[in-house]
């Protein structure tokens, strides 16, 4: 009997991309681990970024995602809309809704979203500046339960899992998961496709994985904080660069190196 083997692209920020689960040749990450121990999974690309916003997905990932024709799209965007000084839920929406429709048009089986967890939980906040952000959470997640159902897109429901950083699963940043944290994510959207017939049904549901022996979270935690030193000294870099062409532009609150709100 053939196994059909369902081509699989995913688009997003660093969570989709794998940060916070360094391996020895690069970043692994749910996507990875969803994708490599599923016999009916071929991953054709993680277009995925780190601090891609919504609108960014749509103008730098979207053409080529739709151009490999995925039988799933794999959709995980909106942590750095949240954290963005500027966000507004009705264009979050409208763009959020443009992008799902296009992979909604573009893949064969299905397209798989997910709802933002509460990141705030592990990050050191003033009580103000948690309450606004699980605002903008809670209104963020309201559009991807819309534009899903309209579209008919297959939601992960990151708000029912177990608290990342009550479980373990947080990476040092206490922003992205760790290895452990990644392979629950995996364990979910498993989930999701069982239910959907992409995946052979399974009578167990999604738990947590075992942690990793302290050998390997440490050398795991230590490739991570190479990977954010890497990424703040390119960015520094890249400001000292565009601050001497542009010697009278607005200096701009960063967060890690970054624009405010960026997701590293």
């Amino acid at each position: 009997m053939t196994m059909n083997k369902w081509d699989v692209v995913a688009l997003g920020d660093s969570v989709t991309e794998g940060v916070g689960d360094p391996g020895r040749h690069g970043l692994r990450g749910w996507v990875h681990y969803l994708t490599s121990e599923a016999d009916e999974l071929r991953l054709s690309a993680n277009l995925a970024r780190s601090g891609a916003t919504v609108a960014q997905v749509r103008r730098r990932q979207l053409d080529r995602a739709v151009a490999l024709s995925p039988a799933v799209a794999l959709c995980a965007i909106g942590v750095n809309d949240v954290l963005s000084g500027g966000f507004d839920a009705a264009r979050f929406e409208e763009e959020y809704g443009a992008l799902v429709a296009a992979l909604a048009g573009a893949a064969t089986v299905g397209v798989v979203t997910m709802t933002l967890h509460d990141f705030t939980a592990g990050i050191p906040l003033r009580r103000a500046t948690r309450a606004e952000l699980r605002r903008r959470i809670d209104a963020a997640n309201a559009v991807v339960e819309r534009v899903s159902v309209h579209h008919g897109a297959w939601v992960i429901d990151a708000r029912k899992a177990e608290a990342l950083d009550r479980s373990g699963m947080l990476s040092i940043d206490r922003l992205h998961p760790n290895r452990r944290g990644h392979r629950y994510i995996a364990e979910f959207a498993r989930d999701v496709l069982r239910t959907h017939g992409v995946l052979a049904p399974s009578g167990a549901a999604a738990t947590l994985p075992e942690a990793d022996a302290m050998r390997e979270r440490v050398v795991a935690e230590a490739r991570h904080a190479v990977w954010i030193g890497g990424h703040v000294g390119r960015a520094l870099v890249g400001n000292l660069y565009r601050g001497r062409r542009r010697p009278h532009a607005p200096r701009v609150r960063t967060e890690q190196g970054q624009g405010a709100g960026d997701v590293r």
